[in-house]
């Protein structure tokens, strides 16, 4: 049988497949907070050798999502609520800005995805589907930050807001969040009348509200 004839995946291919995977299963808590990272397993589980393993392990490691030892053992990086009081509020200023920056470029199409991501977190909510949940804000929010047209911006959010989800999701509780909902119905009313500073205030509030949601029972506060 002809055998067609293709390319070699190169070490490059497998060292990125590897980091993305291992990034999406610690935002996703597969590998949880200070889970051991044993580069054989990894290798193992993704089908490749442990060289790139060890590459992304390292990339990761500048992610701030690893930590490695002096003995050279990695760590799913942990999470503490000293993160989620440093990380919140740059956010929040980011998202303002990208508030100011969108209000006037938002469209009927932005307004409407950000309408049918606010109906899925309610509904997730209801269900406490902490995914779901996590899911339809983040794309709520990415509605607006898109319609901000700064990519620079974009950038930063991405990365933080990859630790935000971390935060939310070890230190998801049993706080009524359905008061972010509502936060977003007043946003995108605010948006469709491009009324600025009232966007401003209210995205404000609700960064507010979610570090008041973290749940302070499952963190160890002296981090």
């Amino acid at each position: 049988m002809p055998v067609p004839e293709t390319s070699p995946v190169s070490r490059v291919c497998l060292r990125d497949a590897a980091y993305y995977r291992l990034h999406d299963w610690i935002l996703d808590g597969t590998l949880a907070p200070d889970e051991p990272l044993r580069d054989e397993a990894l290798a193992e589980a993704l089908g490749m050798s442990r060289t790139p393993v060890r590459e992304a392990l390292q990339r990761l490691e500048d992610d701030g999502l690893v930590v490695t030892t002096a003995s050279r053992r990695s760590f799913v990086s942990p999470v503490t609520l000293t993160q989620a009081r440093e990380i919140f509020p740059i956010v929040e200023s980011l998202e303002s800005l990208a508030v100011r920056l969108a209000v006037g470029r938002m469209d009927d199409s932005a307004l409407a995805a950000m309408r049918a991501a606010n109906a899925r977190l309610a509904v997730a909510l209801d269900a406490e589907d902490l995914t779901a949940a996590l899911d339809a804000d983040t794309a709520l929010h990415a509605a607006f930050i898109e319609r901000a047209g700064n990519s620079e911006l974009t950038t930063l959010l991405a990365d933080l807001k990859s630790k935000v989800r971390r935060i939310e999701r070890t230190f998801w509780g049993g706080a009524d969040r359905r008061d972010s909902v509502c936060d977003h119905d007043e946003l995108i009313a605010a948006f469709a009348a491009r009324d600025g500073e009232a966007a401003h205030a209210i995205i404000l509030r609700n960064w507010q509200r979610g570090l008041g949601w973290i749940n302070p029972e499952r963190a160890d506060d002296s981090n």
